[in-house]
Order: structure tokens, then C-alpha cells, then sequence
């Protein structure tokens, strides 16, 4: 069999163990950029030396190394694949380590810059509420720009003062809070036209996800900060508010829509002073009065 006829089959396959439309894509696209130069030849070309290849080339390009671990990651999972449907008799990539990427701490938006976005947004007189709306869900809620892109009018459940999103795993209830639903509310009764089912629009078009990224790229140059504001960086802001002011994981994996607790976890990256306003709340001195 062909790679590229093995790729196929191996997208089949996700889709058939209930993968989202998007996770098969993803697999589809990385691994046929991976093995491009491989795509016509038999699965048996696909040794530990080509593949090695394949990721030393994309490490060349100066992806990040986050990147590289997901491609690595996307590689043993068509290789173990390959194996285990008897057509290479060993998987090329169980005996190569892994790439190793070091953690670093994510960074966040604080509260001044928060401040700033919604005063630009609002300056905007034609697209104020609209804006406005696009920034609660993305630092209110934590959702990415493409969960917000394709968010539609009956995704919005007003009365429960939440939304349904599709994100990489499948569909899941997000909770708003007063001011995003405000905010939300706002937009769609007085500052949206259109008649498409989708909320957001630009005229009166659905919106991109790449044009939320653009949005607030602009508006980051307009403010002068010093780094560029991005949605993801207002999702992980999202996130670490939420631990900070007390939330559990569990229920902000449930709100971001994330795989697994692992990835959730990521977000227990306090500072020192928050570890050290929480010993002294939960210290069992404290608990025992001692002076």
C-alpha cells in the first residue's frame, strides 16, 4: 500500500473511533506535509532514518518546539497504526525518543491590558458592540477564536446563561458570566445585521478566526503595547484567572475543552506570591489556630 493510501485509511480508521471532523483533518494534513517526499511509495520506505528526516526538516524551519512534539506525536500514532494493521512488520518509531520540550510558563494579558481592549473596542462606533462581544468570550470564557467563529444564534442558550461550542473534542456547554452575557446580549439585539445563523459577521458574512487574530493584533498596535495580543493568550488568561480566584481543574477542564486533565494541569503555573496567599489560607497551623 501507497503512504498515501495508508493516510487515508488511517483517517478512516480516527473517524471510525469517534476522532472530531478536526482531529481527522489534522492528521490528514501533518502527515501528508511530513511524507510528502514519500506519499507515492510503499509504507515500507517509511524507516527510522526517513522519518527522523522528516522531523529534522520541519525542526529546520524554525517551528516551535511544541509543534515538532505534536508532529512527532502525529508520526507514531500512523506508525503504530501501520504495525498494528500488519503492514510494516515493526513500528519504525517505538525505539527514537521523543522530542523534549521544555515547559514555560504561559503567558497572560493582566488587567490594565484587559481594560485597554475594551476602550479601544468601544471607541469603534460601528463595530463597538461586536468587538466588545468578541473580547468577553475570549478572556471571559476562554474560548478559541475558532469556537467563537463559528458560534451560531441557536448555540446561545440565554435563560441558562451559556453557550454551545464545537471545539477539537467534539461539542461541549460553556457557562458565561453576567458581563459577557451583557455584553453578548447587547450585540445581537442592537448592534448585529445580517440574517446568516451565525453571530458574528463581517459584512454580513461569518467571521474568520484569522480575522479575530487580526483584530486584536491592530488593536494591540493602537494601544502600544509591547507584545501583540492574541486570542489564545486571552484564553490562557482566562484560565489562570479562574484558578487564581479559587476554581478547581475539573471544571475548568470541562469549560476549555480540553482532552485530558494533563493539559489542564499546565494552567497550575501560580506565582509565588498566589502559593503563598494559599498556605497561609489552607495552612493546617492556621486551621489549628496556632499563634
Amino acid at each position: 500500500m501507497h503512504v498515501a493510501d495508508a493516510i487515508e485509511e488511517f483517517q478512516r480508521e480516527h473517524k471510525a473511533r469517534g476522532s472530531t471532523p478536526r482531529t481527522v483533518k489534522w492528521y490528514g494534513e501533518t502527515l501528508r506535509r511530513l511524507l510528502k517526499d514519500h506519499l507515492s511509495e510503499n509504507v515500507e520506505a517509511l524507516t527510522p532514518f526517513t522519518l527522523s528526516r522528516a522531523l529534522n526538516i520541519a525542526g529546520e524551519r524554525g517551528i516551535r518546539p511544541a509543534t515538532l512534539a505534536n508532529y512527532d506525536r502525529a508520526l507514531r500514532g500512523f506508525t503504530a497504526w501501520l504495525h498494528g494493521v500488519e503492514l510494516l512488520p515493526r513500528d519504525p518509531m517505538k525505539a527514537k525518543k521523543r522530542p523534549v520540550v521544555r515547559w514555560q510558563m504561559k503567558q497572560v494579558a493582566t488587567p490594565e491590558e484587559i481594560r485597554t481592549l475594551f476602550e479601544l473596542a468601544r471607541r469603534d462606533k460601528r463595530y463597538a458592540d461586536r468587538n466588545c462581544a468578541i473580547l468577553a468570550l475570549l478572556a471571559g470564557c476562554g474560548l478559541r477564536a475558532g469556537e467563537v467563529a463559528s458560534l451560531k444564534l441557536t448555540d446561545v442558550d440565554w435563560h441558562g446563561s451559556a453557550v454551545k461550542v464545537s471545539g477539537k473534542t467534539g461539542e461541549r456547554i460553556v457557562p458565561m458570566d453576567r458581563t459577557t452575557q451583557r455584553l453578548l446580549r447587547r450585540y445581537v439585539t442592537h448592534g448585529r445585521r445580517g440574517n446568516h445563523p451565525n453571530v458574528f459577521l463581517f459584512s454580513g458574512r461569518p467571521i474568520k478566526a484569522m480575522t479575530l487574530t487580526h483584530l486584536l493584533s491592530r488593536m494591540s498596535d493602537r494601544a502600544g503595547f509591547t507584545r501583540r495580543i492574541t486570542p489564545h493568550l486571552l484564553r490562557h488568561t482566562a484560565a489562570t484567572t479562574y484558578l487564581r480566584n479559587g476554581g478547581d481543574v475539573a471544571s475548568l477542564r470541562r469549560i476549555l475543552g480540553h482532552a485530558t486533565i494533563n493539559t489542564t494541569a499546565l494552567y497550575l503555573h501560580l506565582v509565588p506570591e498566589d502559593l503563598q496567599t494559599k498556605l497561609e489560607r489552607f495552612s493546617p497551623l492556621a486551621s489549628a489556630g496556632v499563634k
